[in-house]
């Protein structure tokens, strides 16, 4: 495969995600849920830490002004110049050479497939980028009344290649990042709370 590098680093940016900021993951089924654009960001930055400084990572980089998106995405009609959640690439260089990944970030389940892969492939061929990445975090709740509160069964379809999603992790492995995710919030939610009681003390 060649982009299994691209790929791992991926993963690994995904798996700290869940497991940094799994307190933002679960409030997606709350009436008032955490943005997908604030949690691609929280993805962005780790997926920073993979590539160091050999690529910029940016959120909603809007490539027809040449910075990030300032308005709302209806403003640019043209499936190929909306800004995608997240780019990975040289800024103010063009070719393959230097557009490295796109990413469109869903956090529950994709509501029109062939529409999204529409977009994301006119997005691929209009700048050139190495891979393009549908990524569903598959955010359900959860069912159980002493376990974690969401699972995440996260689901991807990398373009060029399969026009269908296929999971991230194996279920065992996606059910124990949850819960491992719900255990360290729940680890730093009690630190936080004995160092204010200290405080107050």
């Amino acid at each position: 495969m060649p982009y299994i590098n691209t790929e791992a680093r991926l993963r690994t940016a995904l798996v700290t995600l869940i497991l940094d900021e799994y307190s933002l993951l679960e409030t997606v089924h709350l009436p008032l849920p955490a943005s997908e654009r604030v949690i691609a960001n929280q993805l962005a930055w780790r997926l920073r830490t993979e590539y160091e400084r050999s690529w910029d990572v940016d959120v909603e980089y809007n490539r027809v002004g040449h910075g990030s998106v300032k308005g709302p995405r209806a403003h640019q009609p043209d499936p190929a110049t909306r800004p995608v959640d997240i780019s990975i690439h040289h800024r103010g260089l063009t070719g393959r050479n230097d557009n490295l990944m796109v990413v469109e970030l869903k956090t529950h389940g994709i509501d029109d497939l062939p529409a999204e892969l529409v977009r994301l492939e006119k997005t691929q061929q209009h700048y050139d980028y190495q891979h393009a990445v549908l990524l569903d975090l598959g955010i359900t709740q959860g069912d159980e009344p002493d376990g974690p509160p969401v699972l995440l069964r996260p689901s991807w379809l990398w373009l060029p290649g399969s026009r269908t999603l296929s999971a991230v992790f194996d279920e065992p492995s996606a059910l124990q990042l949850s819960f491992d995710g719900w255990q360290a919030r729940k680890g730093r939610t009690a630190a936080l709370r004995a160092a204010q009681n200290r405080r107050f003390d």
